[in-house]
């Protein structure tokens, strides 16, 4: 091939395309994780700001769905689009250095046989357009360093406020990005008007969030206060650093190598703001007890690198070198099948292959994330073939009660069809679009408490004056197996107290 700058976009192009058909062919190998669930239902309720996350994941579910329908396709479209981008994005980055088709054919596949990018790109996750937003930052970085042109501090600005709009911990990369800069000689780019000019135009991107965040008594704090009793303080710091190496160890020649340059090798100074970011950024994550995959998102600027320096220092021996490193890919990827979240894969051939660490420091069969992916089509058919079974003459006088956001989340997106009402949960946003009262004679109740013996929970008969076991969930790879769906009718004054006090705390929680 020729190293043509048309002919190098060609060669881009590509991968771009294999990466999305990937995607495209493997999207029905799982359900919808857990937390896709509560983001269709932010779409449906769009706002400036949610509990947990900021606004941006809400409006893609709801521009995705209105065009693609409650599909699992829907809400897997843009991560696989995004997915395609970042591989468009590493092989652009190889060629704003200079590099040429070997370069970018390593950097590129880099990316592609990555099983955690592979995996990443299947979620309708913040996380998934969080390595976009940092990957784009890292090359308007990498551009405004070889040109020397400070004019891309606007383009980082705009960047950046849309990366917050999607996920806070954009944040730790702008932090390590701004205080490496400053360790360089790059920081006479900070002496430009389009520096000052770029922070006033992030700060009003961003505003309308930080607004709904001091109008509900910022909830990202509870939200983080939370996280750190519950996840991360099972975070080790010797499990950080082997995550490190194991979450892109198909590349691990490649960004370690690079790293190493990007350090210490005199020739490479020029670029060595992105080895200090890299170390920044681990450093920060660290201090903050950050999970391990918090890191992914700063690996494909470093990919880049690797695969130039291949081509750059290894000319003469580029063929056998290339060739190493291909097949080192993708024995990395067959070997990392049996983890699970790879989109060749399904439940059923993963399960009890390997054991793995959960959120919750407790070894099981199953990789958390697809224990998360199995289960929820179940729960929201079953509470929708319920709703519709009450008759159109009883279903304007029900309510339905989950426990938490995914089983509410997957009663929306699959009886959205049939107009089911909005379920009640305590948990995240649901709480602020859940009523004060219950006023209505039917009720649905989604539980995960296994109740009795007989599968019954006593206490409801104290609650309601009829209670209806109508399923229980029976699915051995499902992380809340054996949840309970109840039909229960005419609550009760007790149930009716109980219920009114528990959202009042709930609500109380986020009124200033």
């Amino acid at each position: 091939m020729k190293n043509t700058p048309k002919d190098l976009v060609f060669l881009i192009g590509i991968f771009v395309l294999a990466k999305l058909l990937v995607h495209f062919i493997t999207y029905e190998n799982y359900e919808l994780h857990r937390d896709a669930y509560l983001y269709y239902a932010q779409g449906e309720h769009l706002d400036w700001g949610f509990i947990a996350v900021p606004p941006l994941i809400a409006v893609l579910g709801k521009v995705t769905t209105s065009f693609f329908g409650n599909t699992v396709f829907a809400l897997r479209f843009f991560p696989a689009l995004i997915g395609a981008a970042n591989v468009g994005l590493v092989g652009l980055s190889v060629k704003e250095l200079g590099g040429k088709w070997l370069a970018i054919s390593l950097a590129c596949l880099a990316y592609l046989l990555s099983p955690s990018f592979l995996h990443s790109n299947t979620l309708f996750q913040p996380v998934t357009f969080n390595h976009f937003f940092w990957l784009l930052s890292s090359w308007l970085i990498l551009r405004m360093i070889i040109r020397d042109n400070p004019k891309y501090w606007l383009w980082l600005s705009v960047v950046f406020g849309l990366g917050f709009l999607n996920k806070y911990s954009i944040l730790f990369f702008f932090a390590a990005f701004l205080v490496g800069l400053s360790l360089t000689a790059h920081r006479r780019l900070y002496c430009s008007s389009y520096f000052a000019i770029g922070v006033a135009l992030a700060l009003v991107i961003i505003s309308p969030n930080l607004v709904w965040q001091y109008q509900h008594n910022w909830p990202v704090m509870m939200h983080m206060k939370e996280l750190r009793e519950t996840q991360l303080v099972h975070v080790e710091l010797l499990g950080f650093f082997v995550d490190q190496l194991l979450m892109n160890l198909q590349a691990i020649f490649l960004w370690f190598g690079s790293l190493i340059l990007l350090l210490f090798y005199p020739k490479e100074k020029q670029y060595r703001i992105v080895g200090l970011m890299f170390l920044l950024l681990l450093g920060l994550l660290m201090a903050g007890s950050g999970k391990a995959y918090y890191t992914l998102g700063i690996y494909p600027v470093l990919f880049s690198f690797g695969a130039f320096y291949v081509e750059k220092y290894g000319r003469r021996y580029q063929r056998p070198i290339a060739v190493f490193l291909v097949t080192w890919m993708i024995f990395v990827l067959y070997q990392s099948l049996s983890f699970g979240g790879i989109p060749f894969m399904t439940v059923e051939k993963v399960a009890g292959k390997e054991k793995h660490r959960w959120e919750d420091g407790k070894e099981y069969d199953l990789p958390q994330d697809l224990a998360d992916m199995t289960g929820w089509k179940e729960i929201g058919e079953t509470v929708r073939d319920i709703y519709v079974g009450l008759g159109s003459a009883n279903r304007n006088n029900c309510d339905v009660f989950c426990n938490n956001y995914a089983q509410a989340g997957s009663v929306m997106f699959y009886g959205k069809s049939v107009g089911i009402p909005q379920p009640m949960c305590t948990v995240g946003s649901f709480v602020l679009w859940s009523p004060d009262s219950l006023e209505k004679e039917y009720f649905i109740l989604v539980d995960h408490d296994p109740g009795d013996e007989d599968g019954s929970n006593a206490m409801l008969n104290d609650f309601f004056e009829k209670v209806k076991l109508v399923k229980t969930i029976d699915n051995p790879y499902f992380r809340e197996n054996g949840t309970n769906i109840y039909l229960c009718q005419y609550p009760t004054p007790l149930i009716k107290e109980h219920y009114y006090k528990l959202m009042s705390e709930a609500k109380g929680k986020y009124k200033r």
